[in-house]
């Protein structure tokens, strides 16, 4: 009977030892798992913003020479050439709307950023 009880006591630890492998390859299958979608949600938040970037950029192409940043929207676009020496202002909801645009812009750039920032310390 000896060798029959330790059989079963060389099986249960065997497959103590294997319930812990599985218990292993989950933690580091889930692991693996969020690091991909971590990434996947970087990536995909990174097109988002350029693709809103590029769209928000692209009635600006004829003022290339000028030195922009890209999160300062242009007043070109509002001021009229005729009154060039005088001062120009902007109408209150011309104002708005192009700080909403900027605020938008701004949200959107730490988005990404903290995305970033997020991927790369899953690495």
């Amino acid at each position: 009977m000896e060798p029959l009880q330790e059989q079963v006591t060389t099986l249960t630890q065997k497959v103590d030892a294997l319930h812990q492998a599985i218990g292993q390859v989950d933690s580091r299958v889930s692991e693996i798992l969020s690091t991909t979608q971590a990434q996947v949600v970087a990536k995909e938040s990174s097109d988002i913003y350029r693709s809103q970037t590029m769209a928000s950029y692209s009635g600006l192409q004829g003022y290339e020479s000028t030195p922009a940043h890209k999160d300062i929207l242009v007043d070109s676009a509002y001021i009229d050439p005729e009154r060039s020496g005088e001062e120009t202002s902007l109408s209150p909801e011309v104002q708005i709307q192009r700080l909403t645009a900027q605020l938008t812009a701004a949200y959107n750039r730490i988005a990404a950023l903290e995305e970033q920032l997020l991927a790369n310390r899953v690495h």
